[in-house]
């Protein structure tokens, strides 16, 4: 891999690519929010990519910092990544109502990558309790 891996994650999320997005996870790739979703293989993260670009079409993601450790011979190679996320939501996702009001979260992904560099399972920690102040939907 010439570049590390997040700095690709983040490259290919803020060009809004959606299928670009889905080809960082392996065919049958987990993506985990710790609040309490989970979207399994292309179909379903394809469903959570669109979703998230069109309630924030200015996404943007800043990388804070970014391990990577290779943990078996089969080349998988377990990640932490910081990321600042920005965006502003334009329209609904879930229960929130697409608010016009921009938000400024931080959060962190751990998961593997397999042999291939694309994602076969992570998990998100978001802080949904903070975009929902934000937006001004809870105080």
């Amino acid at each position: 891999m010439n570049q590390p891996f997040a700095q690709l994650w983040s490259e290919i999320w803020n060009s809004h690519d959606a299928d670009a997005i889905v080809k960082l996870y392996a065919d049958d790739g987990v993506h985990r929010m710790a609040a309490g979703s989970t979207y399994v293989g292309a179909a379903q993260l394809r469903e959570m990519v669109d979703r998230s670009l069109r309630g924030y079409p200015d996404l943007h993601f800043v990388i804070r910092d970014h391990h990577v450790l290779t943990i078996d011979k089969s080349l998988s190679k377990r990640f932490v990544t910081e990321y600042t996320m920005t965006g502003t939501q334009r329209e609904a996702i879930g229960d929130r109502a697409g608010t016009g009001k921009s938000i400024t979260i931080d959060g962190a992904m751990i998961g593997e990558l397999g042999a291939s560099h694309r994602i076969h399972r992570c998990t998100d920690y978001l802080d949904h309790h903070s975009i929902r102040q934000q937006l001004g939907l809870i105080d």
